[in-house]
């Protein structure tokens, strides 16, 4: 499986250092960290999350009281800030 995503500059490089630090300055020290820390962060997270096939149901119509009010622009960000309140 493949994961594309960007980094700011400046954790990037951090993260590179402290990886090549912890495993060696050879192939594959990158993956390894990403790796850990993709596993640290999956233990962070509780484990009775519901599982939920399609994340669209849960915010249908959260929004209908905005219906012609808002750009899409604008519903997009009032909707990524519900999902935020809701699920952190």
């Amino acid at each position: 499986m493949t994961l594309k995503f960007e980094l700011d500059l400046a954790i990037e490089n951090k993260f590179r250092e402290m990886a090549m630090k912890k495993y060696g300055y050879q192939k594959g020290s990158l993956l390894s960290a990403i790796k850990e820390a993709i596993n640290q962060w999956i233990q962070q997270q509780p484990q009775d999350i519901p599982k939920v096939d399609d994340p669209f149901d849960l915010i249908r119509g959260s929004l209908s009281h905005l219906k012609g009010k808002m750009t899409s622009v604008e519903l997009q960000k009032e909707a990524m800030e519900l999902w935020a309140k809701k699920f952190s």
